[in-house]
């Protein structure tokens, strides 16, 4: 059992109970300033539960936030599209994760930032004066700017980083190592060979939404992986602590390693020591790139994942006739 967004419900009761009773009064600006709150309550919880409720969320907060500026409708509601555009912007990546992937698809921010910023301002233009029409969607446009922005940069680095591929191919040993788990217990991959294939997700951080989102789609696909006979392993550069906590967070039923240093993901050719991004964990050694590896229960690596397509092991139709043919 995961543990509760509290913001994000927090928000959820502030944009639905008190922003449409407020609206309902007539009292629309204090609707509108109210579902705005709600708006920003749930996106504390941007970098630890993003998901399908926070989404829900942001997406209900925003579209009341902006019926209640385009009161009274004589016109077409460009506001409220204004902040439903920016949360496809902002969220529609972690959402969408497992068709998106980390680099795929980037116009899909960009039109939508664009659109979201040219409604802000037709809606504004035909209501001169609006102060709050101006003022209280902003904080999500600049944020979703900064979204936009950080996907774009994050693209450009990982796959600068990765064009030539990882350092362990298909068909290599797969480096051995021993890191402790979320309890402590100390993991190592001898501890599967002649017994079970193993499939190795590096994650970037706790402090990462999309391999929150990664490892959330894993969890939902586990059962697959224990019928192939096929242990998912996690390895991250966090220490056991937070990794602790992230599993109880998550309601994740697989093993998170902790990667002091980032030794092993170096081993494996995933880690990119110099990594720019304003909203990453800092760590000495850099970030590790996200990035799965299939091994069989000889130790030989099976199957690499594009840099591009993480998350394409999740595809039965690509990735489980190689497990089947393992078996």
């Amino acid at each position: 059992m995961g543990k509760h967004p509290v913001f994000t419900i927090s928000g959820l009761i502030v944009a639905v109970a008190a922003a449409p009773l407020l609206f309902v009064f007539h009292l629309q600006t204090a609707a509108a300033i109210t579902a705005t709150v709600g708006y920003f309550i749930a996106m504390k919880d941007f970098s630890k539960f993003t998901g399908w409720l926070q989404f829900t969320t942001q997406l209900y907060a925003g579209a009341i936030t902006g019926i209640c500026l385009d009161y009274p409708f004589d016109h077409i509601p460009f506001l409220a599209l204004s902040m439903v555009f920016i949360t496809f912007a902002t969220f529609g990546r972690i959402i969408f994760f497992r068709f998106f992937a980390y680099t795929g698809k980037t116009w899909f921010e960009i039109s939508l930032l664009i659109l979201a910023v040219g409604c802000h301002f037709a809606g504004n233009m035909m209501r001169p004066g609006n102060i709050l029409g101006w003022t209280l969607p902003a904080p999500a446009l600049i944020f979703g700017g900064i979204i936009t922005w950080g996907i774009l940069k994050d693209k450009r680095q990982l796959l600068a980083s990765t064009m030539k591929g990882y350092k362990i191919a298909i068909g290599s040993p797969a480096p051995a190592f021993s890191l402790p788990d979320q309890s402590g217990e100390t993991v190592s991959l001898s501890d599967f060979t002649g017994e079970r294939h193993l499939l190795l997700i590096f994650v970037r951080g706790d402090w990462c939404p999309g391999c929150h989102m990664m490892l959330r789609t894993y969890q939902k696909e586990s059962h697959h992986f224990k019928e192939k006979n096929v242990f998912v392993l996690s390895i991250g550069p966090d220490p056991v602590g937070v990794n602790k906590e992230m599993v109880e967070r998550l309601a994740l039923d697989f093993k998170v390693l902790a990667d002091d240093g980032q030794k092993v993901a170096m081993k494996y050719g995933v880690q990119l020591q110099e990594y720019d991004n304003a909203f990453a964990e800092k760590y000495d050694e850099g970030s590790p790139l996200p990035a799965s590896f299939l091994v069989d229960k000889n130790g030989i690596v099976r199957y690499v994942s594009r840099p591009d397509r993480v998350g394409e092991f999740l595809n039965p139709s690509l990735i489980f006739p190689i497990v089947e043919k393992l078996n």
